[in-house]
């Protein structure tokens, strides 16, 4: 009877062992498992951006931000140095310089400044309608095709399809201005471009 008793226990005491060894074995494999996800997982932030016009949301991951996001800002940046009266030059040229990479934005804001002062001289003022944007996303340099139209006091004196070439620098979770010039090449407005803005 002590016997069977024992016998009993002793093949109670082998099941739960059993059972406890394949559940440390199972949490074993799962933690195998976590940890290959872990280290296989990227480690940068993605951080959805709104850009200044809101139509939708962007990704930006790491140094790499979304061409959808750099088309936005850029097609933003452009209107800021291309449309223009003389009554708003200044807050324009303000507002652009603002979104100048620091290392361009001596040469930038010298030039700038001197083109508005030009414009409240001479009434000029100015619209660029953007048609096409070509984007080169691993260099962070877009070409924006477009119609710029200029007009003296209210009569218009040019029309012309004109391309302007930028490249942005991505820092501190904001992309800005580096360089921005009409492009020389227009069949390949990558290439270095002319000094003026217009």
């Amino acid at each position: 009877m002590e016997r069977r008793r024992y016998v009993s226990a002793l093949a109670e005491a082998v099941y739960r062992r059993n059972v406890w060894m394949v559940a440390a074995l199972a949490m074993v494999f799962a933690n195998l498992l976590l940890s290959c996800k872990v280290l296989t997982t990227s480690t940068q932030e993605k951080t959805i951006v709104t850009p200044p016009v809101i139509e939708k949301a962007f990704w930006v991951q790491g140094d790499k931000v979304a061409p959808e996001y750099m088309e936005m800002m850029a097609t933003f940046f452009t209107g800021l140095a291309l449309s223009y009266t003389k009554d708003n030059i200044d807050g324009q040229v303000a507002l652009f310089l603002r979104y100048t990479d620091p290392e361009a934005h001596g040469e930038l804001a010298t030039r700038l400044s001197a083109e508005a002062e030009k414009i409240k001289r001479n009434n000029l003022s100015s619209v660029f309608y953007p048609v096409e944007v070509r984007i080169r996303d691993k260099q962070q340099r877009i070409a924006i095709t477009g119609d710029l139209v200029t007009m003296v006091g209210e009569q218009v004196t040019g029309r012309r399809r004109a391309v302007f070439a930028m490249r942005l620098s991505y820092r501190n979770g904001r992309l800005f201005v580096a360089e921005f010039n009409e492009a020389a090449n227009e069949g390949n407005p990558f290439t270095p471009a002319a000094p003026d803005t217009h």
